[in-house]
């Protein structure tokens, strides 16, 4: 998540097609900012879900320890951050396939490309 951000900011988005119209443009902001706020709060609850196992998981696939954020939470408390948790990440997941629809639009149906900015 953190990588992610640090390249958005530090390289150049490409421009939208200048043909584009003004709800291509708002739902471009729109998808892109989603997708954004669902990888942090897709990350965090599953986060507390880890955290939560019989055995908690303390440290990620590399090794690198990370402190727990919710020990001992209730049953029904976990099962809606677990529930939560899957939910949001199929959201994401289709906000994915709209944005990759999106970037293909102005290829297939209208014959155009976006350029670099």
């Amino acid at each position: 998540m953190v990588l992610r951000l640090l390249w958005r900011w530090l390289n150049p988005v490409p421009a939208l097609p200048a043909d584009s119209k003004t709800w291509e443009r708002w739902s471009a902001h729109a998808v892109h900012f989603g997708m954004y706020v669902l990888i942090f709060v897709v990350s965090l609850t599953g986060w507390v879900t880890a955290n939560t196992f019989r055995t908690p998981i303390t440290r990620d696939l590399f090794g690198i320890p990370f402190p727990l954020l919710a020990s001992g939470l209730d049953r029904a408390v976990r099962n809606l951050f677990e529930q939560s948790h899957m939910v949001l990440a199929y959201m994401l997941g289709a906000l994915v396939v709209v944005h990759v629809l999106g970037a293909l639009r102005p290829h297939l149906f209208k014959g155009t490309t976006c350029s670099a900015a």
